[in-house]
């Protein structure tokens, strides 16, 4: 009798162990599920674009050192950069490289944002984000674009703006004319801003994880239909 239940005692830690390791390997393996799906912070790329001659718009390099120290890869364009950004990410598009795009500008960096919307609609790439601060010439938003984020103030320089034909997207104006705080030089350079900026993209990247998982679901069968 003592041999018999060692025996099953040596049984049963035996099962124990397997079913802990089953699970262990299972929570594993899905783990790397999610992380396969989950897209990775430096996926979202944010291309930010500064004003006139550079010299108003330092809020973009603050904001893209602030987007870097989250993971994000964020680099800062002078306007006329704009041809750069929307040739770089094409190119990367027709290789696969299906980022999240983000675009932030100020004024006629702002303006910019939408140059590069236009040729990016021509060649069927989405943008997830565009932020503008002040945009002093705004064009209707391209249906390309899923989420438009619009800051202005009614100083002379800034502009709402508009959905384009197609559009279907998410799109906010931030009237800020009230807050005596900000100016044409300085909404760019809001901290708090910048804070609504940075969770709107959180918020964008949780959303794309969220369709990603959906998508990654395997497909239930229908059940056979009865025959009457």
């Amino acid at each position: 009798m003592r041999v018999i239940r060692r025996q099953f005692a040596v049984l049963a830690i035996c099962c124990a162990i397997g079913t802990v390791t089953e699970y262990q390997l299972g929570g594993s393996a899905a783990a790397q599920t999610i992380a396969q799906i989950a897209p990775a912070a430096s996926q979202v790329q944010v291309d930010l674009l500064r004003g006139l001659a550079d010299i108003f718009s330092r809020g973009m390099d603050t904001l893209t050192d602030k987007l870097n120290r989250q993971g994000y890869s964020a680099r800062v364009y002078s306007t006329g950069g704009w041809q750069s950004v929307a040739r770089r990410i094409g190119e990367k598009y027709s290789r696969g490289h299906k980022d999240i795009i983000v675009l932030i500008g100020h004024s006629l960096g702002a303006d910019a944002t939408f140059d590069i919307a236009n040729e990016l609609d021509r060649q069927n790439i989405p943008i997830e984000l565009i932020v503008t601060f002040d945009a002093t010439r705004p064009r209707p938003v391209p249906k390309n674009v899923l989420h438009f984020v619009n800051f202005y103030q009614n100083n002379g320089f800034g502009k709402k703006v508009v959905p384009g034909p197609g559009f279907q997207g998410e799109l906010i104006n931030l009237d800020l004319t009230s807050d005596k705080s900000l100016s044409h030089t300085t909404i760019e350079k809001s901290d708090r801003l910048h804070a609504k900026v940075m969770q709107k993209i959180t918020e964008i990247v949780n959303k794309d994880l969220a369709k990603r998982l959906q998508a990654s679901k395997p497909k239930g069968k229908k059940p056979p239909s009865r025959k009457q």
